[in-house]
């Protein structure tokens, strides 16, 4: 028979399993070499212990067959299910498929899950930018007055812009701190949709940091050039 790496780890720690007898279900097989862990069920599954025998020794009710192929893979089918008819005439040789095809199928679901997540996150950012752009804009129209005064008084464009973006800044660090805060404590129970990633990894915090930072700096340009380009006179005689 043959171990897997797994097997052979935890059966023969520290040791070289070729060439060891070991009762299996009743018979003596020797083991004859070690493959490496495969991922049978599901890509998010680990590997188990496995150990593989000869399909001559063992009572099979299904099989499969694992080609290497070079050009296009189903060219060479018909010579395939002619090879297996010679040998075995009475098994059909069915669901035919690329590795490609059924590495898809195994993560299709997944795929899926994760599309519908990053779609919800991109609203979720149009969203916010929107809220940004709201509530800036409702700023500088009850500032309407004291803009113009400003500017009446010698303020500049820049310094009326500046002035706007630094209140936005502040409200959205204020943001960004409680959602990052959130956002990792949350961290844990969003692990269990990733595969092999981690869910605390200060890259994907610091990449969201800066998107979510974009966009509120993007929505809040548009109100600052607004209050910049108010006219002194119309905003003192604004209500």
């Amino acid at each position: 028979m043959i171990l897997n790496e797994l097997a052979a780890k935890k059966y023969f720690p520290g040791e070289n399993p070729v060439g060891r007898t070991v009762k299996v279900n009743d018979a003596d097989r020797t083991v004859v070499g070690v493959v490496g862990d495969v991922y049978q069920t599901s890509l998010e599954t680990p590997p188990i212990t496995e150990v593989y025998a000869p399909v001559a020794q063992l009572r099979t009710v299904f099989g499969e067959l694992v080609i290497r192929t070079t050009g296009d893979p189903y060219a060479v089918l018909p010579s395939v299910k002619a090879a297996v008819l010679q040998v075995l005439p009475d098994v059909p040789v069915r669901n035919a498929r690329t590795m490609d095809e059924v590495l898809s199928r195994r993560v299709a679901q997944r795929r899926l899950n994760m599309l519908l997540l990053g779609l919800f996150g991109l609203l979720g950012l149009v969203i916010s930018a929107v809220g940004i752009y709201g509530v800036m804009a409702y700023m500088v129209a009850q500032r309407t007055r004291e803009i113009g005064v400003r500017m009446a008084l010698g303020a500049t464009r820049a310094s009326v812009v500046g002035m706007v973006m630094r209140q936005a800044g502040l409200l959205v660090a204020i943001g960004l701190v409680a959602g990052g805060v959130g956002a990792w404590s949350l961290s844990r129970t969003a692990e269990k949709f990733l595969f092999r990633l981690d869910a605390s990894d200060p890259r994907a915090f610091a990449a969201a940091v800066v998107a979510l930072l974009l966009s509120a700096l993007i929505a809040s340009a548009i109100p600052a050039r607004r209050a910049a380009s108010i006219d002194p006179m119309e905003a003192l005689r604004a209500e």
